[in-house]
């Protein structure tokens, strides 16, 4: 069989140049379509792994915060059994710390010392009274400061009095007061001075 070609030579090259073209954009459109489908791919599947890694990490949350909220509700217990505690020894403070201030002070007082005054403001203390010399006062102050009651014992003045026909010491002391027993020395201290008695005024 013979095949005459009756194109001419030059629609026969725009002919082939056009199958070209065609292939070569038929090849590109396949290649981004792949492109695609194989990024959309590997998404899907870095968007699961992290999906289950979420998962993976809720369920451990879950687990842990079960024992973290019994371990912080214990927690709260003890702060509230601590803050009861407290509120007890204060009430017992309160209830036993005047009477234990006064045995410290009634110990401390020499025999030949009389307290005259003892005025308690806010904790801060003033005491006055009489004493047969120096050495009697200064004893007085020392046995004070050995109670674990008082703290920040210091002597404001001294002065020379007459009474009946005797010559005493007249001073003023002023310290701190502390009912909880919390002074500078224990109370151990306090037991060991030397007893003495807490006087009125004059003899």
């Amino acid at each position: 069989m013979i095949r005459i070609n009756l194109l001419p030579a030059e629609d026969a090259a725009r002919a082939a140049g056009r199958r070209h073209d065609m292939a070569l954009g038929a090849f590109v459109i396949g290649v981004a379509v792949f492109g695609l489908i194989v990024s959309h791919t590997w998404q899907s599947a870095r968007l699961a792994s992290v999906e289950r890694e979420q998962r993976r990490l809720t369920q451990e949350l879950v687990a842990i915060q079960g024992p973290y909220a019994d371990v912080t509700r214990i927690e709260q217990q003890k702060q509230e059994l601590r803050e009861k505690l407290r509120v007890i020894a204060e009430l017992e403070t309160r209830k036993v710390g005047p009477v234990r201030l006064l045995e410290d002070l009634g110990g401390a007082t020499p025999d030949k010392l009389w307290l005259l005054e003892f005025a308690d403001t806010g904790g801060a203390v003033k005491i006055s009274g009489l004493g047969v010399d120096e050495q009697t006062v200064a004893d007085f102050m020392r046995r004070l400061s050995t109670s674990s009651y008082f703290r920040r014992v210091d002597l404001e003045e001294t002065s020379q009095v007459d009474q009946d026909g005797i010559k005493h010491k007249k001073f003023v002391i002023s310290g701190e007061i502390d009912y909880t027993g919390g002074g500078p020395r224990g109370a151990a201290e306090a037991s060991a001075a030397k007893p003495g008695k807490a006087a009125g005024a004059g003899r």
